[in-house]
């Protein structure tokens, strides 16, 4: 699991680096360890317009916010991150679990037959 962070018309921030990384680490639980993230941090007309991209599971998620607090943005864009990549791993887990496939047993062979 690597997350780039890349900033535009902004000077790096270390601060702003180890809070992404911080909320990078919480969304380990939904991602393989293979994954990886890029970040861009990108100040436009005085708002902070951020854009995390995370390839996982053969799947890209991306998710933009902007706000004109810069860390505003920062933990809306990484909760964003999170639904979505919670809403894949769901659908992985109940295709996993697909009740439609044949299990032997016919549908109205149930309590009548006995």
């Amino acid at each position: 699991m690597h997350l780039e962070v890349t900033f535009k018309n902004l000077k790096p921030r270390d601060e702003i680096k180890k809070r992404a990384q911080a909320l990078h680490k919480k969304l380990e639980r939904f991602l393989d360890p293979a994954s990886e993230g890029t970040l861009l941090v990108n100040v436009e007309h005085g708002s902070a317009v951020l854009e995390l991209v995370i390839t996982s599971h053969g799947e890209s998620h991306v998710a933009k916010e902007e706000d004109p607090e810069l860390r505003t943005s920062l933990d809306k864009v990484f909760h964003t991150m999170e639904q979505q990549l919670q809403r894949g791993k769901e659908k992985r887990v109940a295709g996993r679990r697909d009740v439609s496939q044949p299990d032997g047993f016919e549908a109205g062979a149930d309590a009548a037959d006995a």
